[in-house]
């Protein structure tokens, strides 16, 4: 597995020591479905990266594996980005949301529904929801990759999620780029980090200096 390669489900053996967990997000439509039929699902899954201990680490640190991520106890979960504009390999995931209010809702639809980086998975009158999916999409066995999701909701608020600070700037340039002006600045909010204990397997949670409280009507994507 190299930096750059894109996540395959990995079935073998799982050494503590000698891999990654990498958590995958894929958009699947409906089976059957049409190219104008929005319904689908969306699926997080955890996947094991076996890694070399002379290999680079996964992390980003430049740093060999065997003298970073290795020999800690704690998994720091990755993302992985294939064929993202920065050609990162993969992120150290946290999860944060960026959220827009009092924005120009038909200037902001017009541009989204325009991009084709974007996949729209839900449009009404007053809202939709768009996955960036990169151009071209990237295709693995459970779907489409998704990198991050882009909601307009009724009350002119556009809410942005992503699971890396990488992904969250990808997308971010993305609304500058297609909205401009029509967009002030957002509000950031970084959930706590989750780690997962190679021991155990048992989710970790450790409080991130740069968070701030959620609101409890934090919502994730439902399925259709």
């Amino acid at each position: 597995m190299t930096m750059f390669d894109k996540p395959e489900l990995y079935t073998g053996p799982i050494d503590p020591d000698a891999g990654f967990l990498c958590y995958v997000v894929c958009w699947r439509p409906k089976a059957g479905a049409s190219e104008d039929d929005l319904t689908g699902e969306k699926q997080t899954m955890m996947n094991y990266i076996p890694h070399a201990p002379d290999q680079a680490c996964l992390c980003g640190s430049g740093r060999l594996f065997e003298d970073c991520c290795q020999p800690k106890r704690l998994w720091h979960p990755l993302c992985p980005n294939p064929g993202l504009p920065e050609e990162a390999g993969y992120s150290k995931m946290r999860a944060q949301s960026a959220t827009f209010t009092h924005v120009n809702a038909d200037v902001v639809r017009a541009q989204l529904m325009d991009d084709i980086r974007l996949r729209c998975t839900e449009d009404a009158p007053d809202s939709g929801f768009w996955i960036y999916e990169g151009d071209p999409a990237i295709q693995v066995p459970h779907g489409i990759m998704c990198f991050g999701d882009i909601e307009l909701r009724p009350n002119r608020t556009l809410y942005v999620t992503a699971l890396s600070d990488l992904r969250m700037k990808i997308l971010l340039d993305l609304l500058r780029e297609d909205c401009g002006d029509a967009l002030g600045c957002p509000r950031m909010v970084y959930d706590a980090l989750t780690l997962v204990d190679k021991r155990t397997g048992k989710s970790v949670t450790r409080a991130n200096p740069r968070s701030r409280a959620r609101s409890s009507s934090k919502r994730g994507r439902r399925k259709r």
